[in-house]
């Protein structure tokens, strides 16, 4: 009767610690779940292409940290200059792999998109990089507020709230002019504050005038 009563006890114990391991897992599940999001951008580099039919594309790479007890990094907003774009035309992957992107997940102010990293989310702790290409948006050409002969272009990248973002970042953003203008044509009218009054001119691959 005493093993039997053992047995059975033994029974419960392993049962009772089963619920309160399985309790703990939907604890600290939660509680990652509810953290605030909290992340490093180690790194950002951007490139801006006008090309000759007046739209432009944007490239994105950001390198992302997840700090140890912050919330995943389970979307991405990207933030654009207009709503004349299409999610389907873009490009979003992490750490090489394709994901989804979803305007009606977007939770910036403005236009813009979301990156769905579905698998890929970058989990607390963990490291990623996310790469987003946006091509073809229209209407981004302007007359220029100097000389009404130019057309003028302005490009500012998306950010992310400084209550979201710990550390600092090695930015970098080449601006890709038009195919076909040589180095005496484009106009630089000047940058914001935190960056070199005047960019550093060169030509890429396509030949064509960049600024960066």
């Amino acid at each position: 009767a005493i093993d039997n009563w053992r047995n059975e006890m033994k029974k419960r114990f392993l049962i009772i610690s089963f619920i309160l391991i399985l309790a703990l897992g939907m604890f600290s599940n939660v509680s990652a779940q509810d953290a605030p999001y909290y992340f490093e951008v180690n790194k950002e580099v951007v490139h801006v292409y006008w090309n000759s039919d007046g739209t432009m594309s944007i490239d994105y790479t950001w390198y992302f940290n997840n700090l140890p007890g912050s919330h995943p990094i389970d979307f991405v907003d990207v933030g654009m200059p207009n709503y004349n774009f299409s999610t389907s035309t873009v490009l979003a992957e992490v750490n090489g792999v394709r994901v989804n992107a979803s305007t009606s997940d977007y939770q910036g102010s403005g236009s813009g998109f979301a990156v769905v990293m579905g698998a890929q989310t970058i989990q607390p702790g963990q490291k990623g990089i996310v790469h987003v290409f946006v091509p073809n948006i229209s209407n981004v050409l302007y007359i220029d507020s100097s000389d009404d002969t130019y057309t003028s272009a302005i490009f500012a990248p998306t950010w992310f709230g400084s209550e979201f973002v710990s550390g600092t970042t090695d930015f970098t953003m080449t601006y890709h002019l038009p195919p076909n203008m040589n180095s005496e044509e484009p106009r630089w009218h000047g940058a914001p504050s935190g960056f070199p009054d005047t960019p550093q001119a060169a030509y890429d691959s396509e030949n064509r005038v960049t600024y960066t």
